[in-house]
């Protein structure tokens, strides 16, 4: 089904860049068209469809060579063979030919080879360490299981990253096979972006050094030894680099790098990336699977979509084997310290991205108060020759600066307009500083400035420990589960938000970064500590181990009524490694999905015991939040169910295993729609109790409306596309307008999907002759991201993969999607648009 056009996701997934007229689509996980194919010049129909990488899932028992033998005739080259971590190959060939392959019998499914968007850049930070990684590995508990001598010693952990600088001395200080990062290769090259038509082909080497800055942040949370310690300090390093310096990457170079970790005998591997919405099915996740299955340990960030509601977690952290990693908030996080005399102590700030960097002993004017500064303000206050201090808020950081250099400030101060800290871009080639600061900070110094006292920021070159408002709760960008087809996730949960830790020598050593990419490898090096401790345990056992052991996060909207977070957005909660060391018994699986419907639900767990005493266990319950309403924005609930066990006590035998049966009977008082779930704790009359967690859909998962929007499904007409971006403009059809697909304008249909759905299917029907043309069907879509956002499906591609189907005369597009875990044989699990005529004239 070619014509879809979506534009570039984030470093998990999400589309960026405005929103509005301009349309936003997503990767998707299955075949059907070029994901960013150039668009045709108006005056022409594209009828050559370039050439593309696509990955082919193979039927079990199918390799290479059979599918050469069946597909021969057909104009394709095989990449890679992917028979050890995926049974299948990654081709080049135009979408045509791919959909060809698609057809055969041998062929499970054809996907797109999604992007996946690297980080920015790490910026220069000139300032000295700070063992403030210990605030993390403390609360993990990390910290006193090297006190034990647990430390990871002997255990190989591989970064799927943008690489590793190994000559870090933090990270061992060199590459090699006597070094800490010991294995790994560059797959792609300094240039590489697969997002960049000039630079798309990969260009690998050996050397996997670090010029993004991303991976070596990864690996110090991991196991720097040095100004900085991690989770597991003695691990030795696999550092597989899948990232240029700046942009993207794609699924082919992350399984070529999950292929690698597994040949060098990497125990642990950490994927802090993603592809967000995306389903478990999707081939990454699929790979990151068999690795588990080869006695790989693989752990993945969840993802930083928080804010775009439920369902929005990533690949390959989906995926069933696969360690999923939430995140929480550290208690504090590092920032530049700045001293304000007028206040007698050091303040945090964050310099906003492309203004000068404030050089220590420097100082600033007096700072004057500016307002919101706004373009229709009035100017609170004369900033000619002063330092303009701004509160953030209803216009952009750009705009804020532009008024008050303007107006002559020599520095721009900026304070939060909510709780904590925050960082800033938007602002190109600034000729004086901007800072940001936090509210409580700005708030102080806005009392002396409006008193007429003037305070200053003299800038210390040091830095300072800055309170974040949701220390040790649910960061607000990780990412909800459940997956789309409602399996349990995330699993665990890990501080994320606000770390401190090792980047390149050359951008300044060290660095405070937040995400689900920096809790992830708080889970790997945990996962490294438990190996190092038990060799034997098979990657079930450490995610159970890890799971089991967690402590449960409060729910961070309002802590203070004491509820817990939603399972499905911290799995069974931060984990603890000493309980996890100390673990005598195990409850399986530690998530469960308890599907949907309004009735009871009953699963059972297993209690296996690994002591040597008699212990009596206790089955207990907590409930955690349910999220209800909209998926993007939804409401919250504590409606508690009601849980019964049976048995609800029983006494374990050394060896001994047990089962336990669990029925959930949610409350009366949950609305339909409703994502909600809790905590199952089997309790011992002495030692550490262990926790499972589980997540249900209250109603007809079914019913969830896909097409219906106030403002899409509709015709548009295509006017131009961003090359930066890809991102296309649309307006609206002129009521008469009549279209040409050789001399334009370009018509398309823009798609909102309100969820997941399993399958979408496009159509046309000549309104004069009847006559239907059908495209192939794309599978497994995420969902449009954010309330509008959709996709774009363009005529003009639609007619290079049918020549000479359209024919001048009135036409209708139709549009079917298939729920999600919909029966595509049952009618009613579809939904359908038709659109108003069009006229194509040739």
């Amino acid at each position: 089904m070619p014509g879809l056009r979506r534009n570039s996701p984030d470093r998990h997934g999400r589309p960026t860049g405005p929103r509005g007229t301009r349309t936003t689509a997503f990767a998707a996980a299955a075949i059907a068209l070029p994901l960013f194919a150039a668009s045709a010049p108006a005056a022409q129909a594209n009828t050559e469809e370039p050439p593309q990488v696509w990955l082919v899932e193979l039927a079990p028992g199918v390799g290479a060579s059979v599918l050469e033998a069946a597909a021969h005739g057909l104009d394709y080259e095989i990449r890679h063979d992917f028979e050890r971590v995926w049974n299948g190959v990654s081709v080049e060939t135009d979408p045509a030919t791919a959909r060809r392959l698609e057809r055969l019998d041998l062929v499970e499914e054809v996907w797109s080879d999604v992007l996946f968007m690297g980080p920015a850049r790490v910026g220069d930070r000139p300032e000295e360490a700070q063992p403030e990684l210990a605030q993390a590995i403390q609360t993990t508990r990390a910290a006193d299981a090297h006190d034990r001598g647990v430390t990871g010693e002997g255990v190989k952990v591989g970064i799927i990253d943008t690489g590793i600088d190994y000559t870090h001395p933090d990270l061992g200080g060199c590459f090699g096979p006597d070094c800490r990062v010991a294995y790994g290769t560059d797959f792609v090259g300094d240039e590489f972006d697969s997002d960049d038509p000039e630079h798309t082909e990969p260009v690998p080497d050996e050397d996997p050094a670090d010029c993004g800055g991303h991976g070596t942040h990864v690996a110090g949370i991991v196991g720097a030894d040095g100004n900085v310690t991690g989770v597991a300090p003695d691990v030795e390093f696999g550092a597989y680099k899948v990232f240029g310096c700046d942009g993207s990457t794609s699924s082919e170079v992350i399984m070529q790098a999950l292929e690698a970790a597994l040949d060098d005998g990497m125990d642990v591997v950490n994927l802090s990336l993603g592809q967000s919405f995306q389903w478990p099915g999707y081939p990454t996740a699929e790979a990151a699977g068999r690795l588990t299955e080869e006695g790989v340990t693989v752990v993945a960030s969840m993802g930083n979509d928080g804010e775009t509601g439920i369902y929005s977690g990533s690949a390959p952290a989906v995926g069933s084997d696969v360690i999923a990693v939430a995140s929480t908030d550290n208690p504090q996080q590092r920032m530049d310290a700045a001293f304000v005399p007028a206040l007698d102590r050091r303040i945090g700030y964050r310099s906003i991205n492309d203004t000068p960097e404030p050089e220590p002993g420097a100082a600033t004017d007096p700072l004057v108060w500016f307002g919101r500064a706004c373009p229709d303000d009035a100017s609170e206050g004369d900033v000619a020759g002063k330092a303009a201090l701004i509160v953030r808020g209803t216009c952009t950081f750009k705009e804020k600066y532009a008024r008050a250099v303007a107006e002559g400030a020599t520095s721009v101060v900026i304070y939060n307009d909510r709780s904590g800290p925050f960082g800033g871009t938007g602002i190109e080639d600034g000729p004086v500083p901007a800072l940001a600061l936090t509210d409580a900070d700005g708030a102080d110094l806005h009392d002396l400035a409006t008193i007429g006292k003037a305070p200053v920021l003299e800038f210390t070159g040091e830095t300072v420990l800055v309170d974040l408002p949701r220390g040790g709760l649910a960061s607000s960008f990780t990412a909800y589960g459940p997956a789309p087809d409602l399996s349990f996730k995330p699993d665990v949960t890990a501080p994320g938000g606000g770390i401190w830790s090792t980047v390149p020598v050359a951008d300044g050593s060290y660095e405070s970064l937040s995400g689900t990419s920096m809790s992830s490898p708080h889970v790997a090096g945990a996962a490294a500590l438990l190996l190092d401790d038990d060799p034997k345990l098979t990657p079930r056992d450490v995610r159970t181990r890890l799971a089991n052991s967690a402590k449960p996060v409060a729910w961070g909207e309002n802590p203070d009524l004491g509820e817990l977070e939603a399972a499905h957005r911290q799995g069974t909660g931060v984990i603890d490694v000493i309980d996890a060391l100390d673990a005598e018994a195990c409850l399986y699986p530690t998530g469960v999905n308890t599907g949907d419907g309004t009735g009871p639900r009953t699963f059972e767990l297993q209690l296996t015991s690994r002591d040597s005493e008699i212990r009596s266990y206790e089955l207990t319950h907590r409930s955690t939040i349910a999220t209800t309403g909209d998926t993007r924005d939804p409401g919250f609930t504590a409606a508690e169910p009601k849980v019964t066990f049976e048995p609800k006590h029983l006494n374990l035998y050394p060896g001994q295993k047990a089962t336990v049966t669990v029925t959930v009977e949610p409350s009366a008082d949950l609305p339909l729609g409703s994502v909600f779930g809790g905590r199952i704790t089997a309790r011992p009359d002495s030692g550490e109790s262990l926790t499972a967690a589980y997540s249900g859909y209250q109603g007809d998962y079914l019913a969830i409306p896909v097409l219906e929007h106030p403002e899409f499904p509709r015709l548009a007409v295509i006017v131009g596309q961003d090359p930066e971006t890809h991102e296309f403009d649309y307006r609206d059809i002129k009521e008469g307008e009549t279209f040409s697909l050789t001399e334009g304008p370009d018509l398309a249909a823009l798609v909102y999907l309100g969820h997941q759905v399993s399958a979408m299917e496009v159509s046309a029907e000549n309104a004069d002759t009847g006559e239907i043309i059908e495209w192939e069907p794309e599978q497994y879509l995420q969902r449009s991201p954010g309330p509008d956002d959709a996709m774009g499906i363009h005529l003009e591609d639609l007619a290079a993969a049918r020549p000479s189907a359209l024919e001048p005369g009135q036409w209708t597009f139709h549009v079917k999607v298939l729920k999600a875990l919909g029966d595509q044989a049952n009618p009613a699990h579809w939904e359908q648009w038709e659109s108003p005529a069009f006229t194509l004239t040739d």
